[in-house]
């Protein structure tokens, strides 16, 4: 009997301490944030307040400013813009690397969110809104339920006139969260691994995470990178019908940014 009672105890031990109980994951960022939206309540915190700047991530807040005029129909994804040259020769651009200046809207789109391509996404804001799209970025940023801590100084994430478009870990989910159910539709360009624009180029996704494969179900969602901003990424994947969203900002490296949303992801499906 006694033998049986010290096998029951071990047992329920074992249970708790390697399903029940989850180590907090240790990561490498300024700031994180996870939620499962099952519950919508927080799983993970640290820094998920602080003000930082969030380099490409601002894009996000542009393509839901371009898949709303799609919707409005004032643009159509078969109208074909041109490229202008940046004056930041490190910036990634579309037209660097291809050498082709006209594009179409849909192709412009992709290369934002896929490659991550700057002159993309000012070509996408001069067209819909011209001077006033960044004044109309932060009014939306304040009507789907930003902090005012959110502020945004261009179209691309680049800093423009002195501006740094700065954020929360907390505010980006908040876009995360409406930019999927206003428009799921995102989620088809930002799962793909790679994009192959109409003139025939190949573009690739920064996203090494899902460029590895390494998060089962994951469809997006940003990466970010500058020298102040550092290795930043808000990712989403879905599992078992569950879908977690992960913010990391502030990462050293981009391989430190890479394990710190795989690990947070697993966390994400764990709870």
């Amino acid at each position: 009997m006694f033998s049986l009672f010290n096998d029951y105890c071990y047992f329920i031990f074992l249970f708790f301490w390697g399903e029940g109980i989850r180590t907090t994951p240790k990561i490498e960022a300024t700031s994180a944030l996870v939620i499962n939206t099952k519950s919508e309540e927080p799983i993970f915190k640290k820094g998920e307040n602080e003000v930082v700047p969030i380099a490409s991530l601002t894009k996000l807040m542009t393509a839901y400013l371009v898949l709303e005029a799609v919707h409005k129909k004032t643009i159509s994804w078969s109208e074909v813009l041109p490229l202008k040259r940046l004056d930041d020769p490190r910036a990634v651009s579309l037209y660097a690397q291809t050498g082709t200046k006209y594009y179409t809207v849909q192709d412009l789109f992709a290369a934002m969110l896929i490659m991550s391509a700057n002159d993309a996404a000012e070509a996408l804001a001069e067209r819909i809104d011209g001077t006033n799209f960044i004044k109309n970025m932060n009014a939306k940023a304040k009507a789907i339920g930003m902090s005012s801590e959110t502020k945004y100084g261009s179209a691309s994430g680049l800093d423009e006139a002195g501006e740094t478009s700065v954020s929360t870990a907390n505010d980006l989910l908040t876009l995360s969260k409406r930019l999927i159910q206003d428009f799921p539709e995102v989620l088809d360009i930002t799962s793909r691994t790679e994009y192959v624009i109409q003139k025939g180029s190949t573009i690739h996704t920064t996203n090494q995470v899902l460029a590895k494969g390494s998060v089962d179900g994951m469809d997006g969602l940003k990466t970010g990178f500058t020298d102040q901003a550092g290795y930043c990424l808000i990712a989403t994947a879905v599992q078992n019908g569950e879908r977690v969203i992960v913010i990391t900002l502030g990462s050293k490296t981009d391989g430190a940014r890479a394990k710190a949303v795989e690990k947070l992801m697993d966390y994400g499906f764990s709870k």
